[in-house]
């Protein structure tokens, strides 16, 4: 039998103290490179609402040549889109499809929830056997092999998506995502701002 509570909140702050609670954490841009690679370039999930309902209104609203044929979203327009401090309209259009690219701040709230332990992407490999192991769950699960080197960052890649990206629009992002880079670790990257 059970017993409805009458303070929703308080239920779900007692379940939020007494389950144990991880989160994983990647490089801010490297993660942006990653959802628009994902999402709007090769799409291995096959989800259309990306490509043709999401890049469309990008475009329209965010490419800064308009008459340019340039085939589907570019990264720039992307990125102008994410730095916009005026966003919010279309994250609420796009819904749910935003998680991809929406600050940890926002989507995971660090600051609200009291997480058990917050690993790293990069040192995925050493952090997923720590976390099963605290989970106390090491015996029943494991984590996939992880392929050489996709953890790594790359600070190449990085360098490389955003060389056709306006240092104005650079400096907008990293404010956007300011919160994660501070909170969670990372360094400023400062080498795409000269």
């Amino acid at each position: 039998m059970s017993v409805k509570s009458s303070n929703p909140a308080g239920s779900l702050r007692t379940w939020l103290n007494s389950y144990f609670k991880f989160l994983i954490v990647r490089d801010p841009f490297e993660r942006i490179i990653s959802a628009y690679k994902d999402k709007f370039v090769h799409n291995p999930r096959f989800e259309p609402w990306y490509k043709h309902n999401i890049a469309p209104v990008i475009i329209r609203k965010y490419r800064k040549y308009r008459t340019e044929s340039w085939g589907g979203l570019q990264f720039q327009d992307f990125v102008r889109y994410l730095g916009d401090p005026n966003h919010k309209f279309l994250d609420l259009q796009f819904g749910d499809h935003i998680i991809h690219w929406v600050t940890y701040v926002e989507l995971c709230a660090p600051c609200e929830i009291n997480y058990n332990v917050v690993g790293h992407h990069e040192t995925l490999e050493e952090d997923a056997p720590y976390i099963l192991r605290e989970a106390g769950i090491d015996r029943l699960v494991s984590y996939p092999a992880i392929p050489p080197g996709i953890t790594k960052y790359n600070q190449s890649k990085v360098e490389y998506y955003f060389s056709k990206v306006a240092k104005r629009d650079i400096k907008r992002l990293y404010e956007r995502f300011e919160g994660d880079f501070t909170l969670f670790g990372y360094k400023e990257p400062t080498f795409l701002f000269h």
